[in-house]
């Protein structure tokens, strides 16, 4: 199977235009399961494909699956959230996260997380972030 390029609307693929083309954005959340030790494959992997640009969100639980050196690309945990914002007019990483995905993908998806979903639960990083806006599309 070849590699989705991403490229920007009205530009064929492959072409040497001198027009930038933006970045798709995909968030990466990744919970406590056993499956969380193939977060460094499914990263290496999504990265092949040509105008990804990826980051990924973890749950404390998920961190005892993976290395987080592994991980070529930035990782947002629980304690990001909480040291980045000082005051009221700080940016808050959870919306600026979902701000910045155009897709996110929940990859493993533990139970846990998915009955915080599935009840509005939202007491950490990744399920703050996967709030997403009624217009996002979805999966």
């Amino acid at each position: 199977m070849e590699p989705l390029s991403l490229s920007e609307p009205g530009i064929p693929a492959g072409n040497s235009s001198s027009v930038a083309q933006e970045k798709f954005h995909v968030l990466v959340g990744v919970t406590g399961s056993v499956a969380a030790l193939k977060l460094p494959l499914l990263v290496a992997e999504l990265l092949k494909i040509p105008g990804l640009e990826v980051k990924v969100v973890t749950t404390e639980k998920a961190k005892h699956f993976y290395n987080a050196q592994e991980i070529p690309v930035t990782l947002y945990g629980d304690e990001e959230e909480w040291q980045l914002w000082k005051g009221r007019s700080d940016p808050v990483l959870h919306i600026e996260l979902r701000r910045w995905a155009d897709l996110m993908v929940v990859a493993p998806l533990d139970a846990n997380t998915l009955a915080k979903v599935a009840n509005g639960i939202c007491d950490n990083l990744l399920v703050s972030t996967q709030a997403l806006p009624a217009t996002a599309p979805q999966l």
